[in-house]
């Protein structure tokens, strides 16, 4: 494990303790629909944070790797995507109901969406063909939409 993903994971307890301790400043209640769209922003925002320090770091000579052309997303932005477009779903709908949001659940949220999101960093999903696969260096990918003919 680098020095990065282990800060990364020490940050996870760390900033659920911080939000849990200015969880009395949170609303008594919160619809499913935007305890999700909060969520899926935080596991999007962890992801481009973590993107972000990969590429300062890729800039240093030496580092990276070569590229490789692949249709594929991150499963983290993937999640995100998705859990936003359905929080937003939720919002405009009847459906959502009221929860009660207290310290300790909107800490235990923020620790377990950052833990989810550490756990599937390295997960991509990957169209032809469909598969989940775990690839460490996916910045080194290059999002092509139709594969090159063989020769």
């Amino acid at each position: 494990m680098t020095r990065a993903e282990q800060t990364e994971l020490a940050l996870v307890p760390v900033l659920g303790l911080v939000v849990g301790l200015l969880g009395d400043r949170l609303p008594s209640s919160a619809s499913i629909g935007v305890l999700l769209l909060v969520a899926s922003c935080l596991l999007l925002l962890q992801g481009l944070v973590r993107d972000l320090w990969l590429l300062s770091q890729r800039r240093q000579p030496g580092t990276g790797g070569p590229a490789r052309t692949a249709l594929c997303l991150c499963a983290e932005s993937t999640v995100g995507v998705a859990g936003v477009v359905a929080g937003l779903a939720l919002l405009g709908s009847p459906i959502g109901a009221a929860v009660p949001l207290s310290p300790l659940l909107a800490g235990g949220l923020t620790a377990g969406v950052l833990a989810f999101g550490f756990a599937i960093r390295d997960v991509i999903v990957e169209a032809r063909p469909f598969r989940l696969k775990r690839e460490p260096g996916h910045l080194n990918i290059v999002v092509g939409w139709t594969r090159a003919p063989r020769p």
